[in-house]
């Protein structure tokens, strides 16, 4: 085969574009000016190019800077600093696929998840609201117009809104169910704000490159600032709050008087051991133990009325868990495993974990609500179909739920002039960060509680000494 032709062709582009094309290195740097220690420095036609080993990617990369030699040398020690450091150049990865930023936050979030960072719950919501984003960027036209994770701008957040704006989706996942306009789409847009936020971020993420603006910070629209009107009353009022109470037999009065007294979560009493009752105090605790943690990360408790002690004592000392499942509670079943305190819980829940050999927080999750569903313990599915079963007998509209017992509780609060301070400790919320709160104790908690109990709660109170005698409840049996 006769190859002169290509030969003198190479030859001829080589005479021609070789010298404009060929990259040369500096090795030799002005005086005054040390040479970067891992970044080699190129010149080429009229850019430079920095190249460097990135431990992160485990390749050689490399950078085209537009500018001086000068220019070039300062973005080169740069990232020389930043190699040296921090064992990454934090320049992100460049044709990063939007699809592949969605599953690498997905995995992160899942690893935080396992260390502990975050609740396997909050995992599980970031990445069904990526799900919606995911649908979104899976688009022909979107693909074409924003290939990339780092092209993302102004008006891609527009699209976003709109097609958000314009989805319909099925409430409980299933396709058969009939579908309805999406209500989360700030939530879902909160999430993709967090996403970019780490991808950005070169101690974390590191997928975007320097200098990346999140078009999703400060993105907000009217609707979304648009604050509620507190005036008015909460959807559910003391003198509702007494028509519930009135209409609860023994079980439901149990169950659902801290939910009105002390604005407890609706999940909360589903993790309350006998244990944490006594005759002054009702605590709400975080468990280590077998991985329980309320919600704000807060240990609390509650000065108890003796009324509701009496309340609340009955029964309860045939099991482990302070509020069992209706059936255990009344003596028409007994639980699969019984204990006599929350150590013999602990130490079982640890025993199964081993035998099982159950590492993900995942798994964890499911064995503790398997472990209290052994030991007869209530879960949230069954505190709502109580709830639900009250609601429809009395009539309320579906705005009024669990949750509206923790608004008219702190509601309540409120009107009796408990401070601030107080009220976030009985809420369960973080005090602030203000170097004062750690010189402030709740030293006074059981009065200003009562003040809340003598007056705004008053009402309530009354209605329970009521069912109680009418239910003829005493503290042996019911």
């Amino acid at each position: 085969m006769d190859v002169s032709h290509f030969t003198q062709t190479d030859s001829e582009w080589t005479q021609k574009y070789g010298k404009k094309f060929k990259m040369q290195r500096f090795t030799e740097f002005p005086a005054g000016i040390a040479a970067p220690e891992k970044v080699r420095v190129y010149r080429r036609a009229d850019y430079f190019l920095l190249q460097w080993w990135e431990p992160s990617e485990k390749k050689n990369v490399a950078e085209r800077v537009q500018g001086d030699l000068l220019t070039a040398i300062v973005r080169a020690r740069t990232i020389d600093e930043r190699l040296t450091h921090y064992r990454s150049s934090c320049t992100g990865t460049r044709r990063l696929g939007n699809q592949q930023l969605i599953g690498q936050y997905i995995e992160d979030l899942q690893q935080r998840a396992a260390a502990g960072e975050i609740s396997p719950a909050t995992a599980r919501r970031y990445a069904s609201a990526l799900e919606h984003y995911r649908g979104f960027v899976s688009q022909p036209k979107i693909e074409k117009r924003w290939a990339t994770a780092a092209s993302v701008d102004r008006k891609f957040v527009q699209e976003l809104r709109a097609y958000l704006s314009q989805l319909q989706i099925s409430p409980n996942g299933h396709t058969n169910t009939a579908t309805r306009p999406l209500r989360s789409a700030e939530y879902v847009l909160d999430v993709i704000r967090s996403m970019y936020t780490w991808a950005a971020d070169g101690q974390r993420g590191n997928l975007l490159p320097a200098g990346f603006s999140n078009p999703f910070c400060g993105n907000r629209t009217r609707n979304h600032r648009r604050a509620p009107d507190l005036f008015g009353e909460p959807d559910i009022t003391i003198s509702m709050a007494c028509d519930f109470l009135k209409e609860c037999d023994c079980f439901q009065l149990r169950l659902f008087i801290p939910l009105i007294l002390f604005g407890l979560r609706a999940s909360e009493p589903c993790f309350i051991f006998r244990e944490d009752l006594s005759s002054e105090w009702l605590q709400v605790v975080c468990r280590p133990g077998f991985d329980y943690d309320t919600k704000g990360l807060r240990d609390k408790r509650f000065p108890i009325p003796e009324l509701v002690h009496t309340l609340l004592a009955t029964d309860s000392d045939r099991h482990c868990l302070l509020f069992p499942q209706r059936m255990i509670f009344q003596g028409n079943k007994q639980p699969q495993k019984s204990f006599a305190t929350v150590q013999e819980f602990s130490d079982d829940f640890q025993t199964q974990i081993q035998k099982r050999n159950v590492p993900s927080p995942e798994q964890r999750q499911r064995l503790l609500k398997l472990q209290i569903r052994k030991a007869g313990g209530i879960n949230y599915d069954q505190v709502e179909h109580e709830f639900h079963g009250i609601q429809q007998k009395l009539g309320w509209p579906s705005q009024a739920t669990l949750k509206d017992f923790r608004h008219l509780f702190s509601t309540s609060l409120e009107n009796s002039g408990v401070p601030l301070f107080y009220r976030k400790y009985l809420m369960g919320q973080s005090p602030g960060n203000s170097p004062i709160v750690g010189y402030t104790h709740v030293n006074e908690l059981k009065r200003q509680y009562d003040l809340a109990l003598d007056r705004t709660l008053a009402p309530v109170v009354e209605i329970l000494s009521k069912r109680m005698s009418q239910l003829k409840l005493t503290q042996a049996c019911c």
